[in-house]
């Protein structure tokens, strides 16, 4: 694997990174906020979160960082994230990402640690789209807006200055951290398990772009995980009640916290960051020169 770096012979000031990083972030909440209010509007509640994820969001948030890249950062090349795409690491990557979601749930089944939970489901085929729609526009968006933005934007920006593993720590740690948000209820334990959880898997991400130097195959895995795990395709649900929203509904048979993820999640859980770190030691091993900051000189 070929060696490359960001690091410019004028790396950005540790005080100019977190400026930078903290509008970035900024950015990414309002955006988000401002997509929010323009499709408010829209009565048809799966079209509506297309229209604000998928058409709105993704690709704004992309322009809006490519542009504050390009006329403010200026410590790297916004253009050398997205990389080359091939039919080959396509195929390659597609395998990868629908094998990790579906590995997960098979243990979790095969083992009977989940089992189906049933109930009056009484959601129509045209109840059924739409919440494929619903779930799948998030999941889209979530995949390309993280991963331009963390293993994108800020990975490039961080690497001007620290070594490449260094980025991916920092980045990840950011976050693990911003996962918070989606707790229900706020403990220390349960915050503690997401920012594990949150800093493991965005090495995982990390990894897959150091070795491909292609943001199009991160946000590959990234939405193809997420179209599996978050809202209501496939669910660990909690009542009979929430599985009639749901697609695919299983319930935990087990309280084991190592199991569950507590109040994260499946995704917390052990089995998933095994699954992770097995995959991060894989490309490590395969990518490791990559990770060797290398002055341009």
């Amino acid at each position: 694997m070929t060696t490359t770096s960001t690091k410019t012979n004028n790396p950005p000031s540790p005080g100019k990174i977190v400026l930078f990083t903290l509008v970035s972030i900024t950015m990414f909440i309002l955006i988000a906020i401002a997509c929010s209010l323009l499709t408010s509007w829209i009565q048809n509640n799966a079209l509506k979160i297309a229209v604000r994820e998928v058409v709105l969001r993704a690709p704004l948030t992309i322009l809006f960082m490519h542009f504050f890249a390009r006329r403010v950062i200026k410590a790297y090349d916004p253009a050398a994230l997205y990389g080359k795409l091939t039919l080959a690491g396509l195929f390659k990557w597609i395998a990868i990402s629908t094998i990790l979601p579906v590995s997960i749930w098979l243990f979790y089944y095969v083992f009977h640690f989940i089992a189906p939970l049933t109930g009056d489901n009484s959601m129509s085929l045209a109840d059924k789209v739409q919440l494929f729609i619903k779930w799948s526009s998030v999941s889209i968006a979530a995949g390309l807006t993280e991963e331009v933005v963390f293993r994108g934007h800020l990975f490039l920006l961080m690497s001007a200055r620290y070594s490449k593993f260094k980025a991916m720590f920092i980045t990840s740690l950011i976050f693990g951290l911003l996962h918070i948000y989606m707790l229900t209820s706020f403990n220390v334990l349960d915050a503690l398990i997401v920012v594990g959880g949150g800093i493991i898997t965005g090495m995982m991400f990390s990894f897959i772009y150091a070795y491909t130097k292609v943001i199009w195959y991160v946000v590959l895995v990234h939405v193809i995980w997420d179209i599996f795990f978050i809202g209501k395709i496939t669910t660990i649900a909690t009542s009979a009640t929430d599985a009639k929203q749901a697609l695919l509904a299983f319930k935990f048979t087990t309280q084991n916290v190592l199991l569950t993820g507590r109040g994260f999640g499946i995704e917390a859980g052990i089995p998933c960051l095994l699954t992770f770190l097995l995959l991060i030691f894989v490309l490590y091993k395969r990518s490791f020169g990559s990770l060797k900051p290398v002055a341009i000189s």
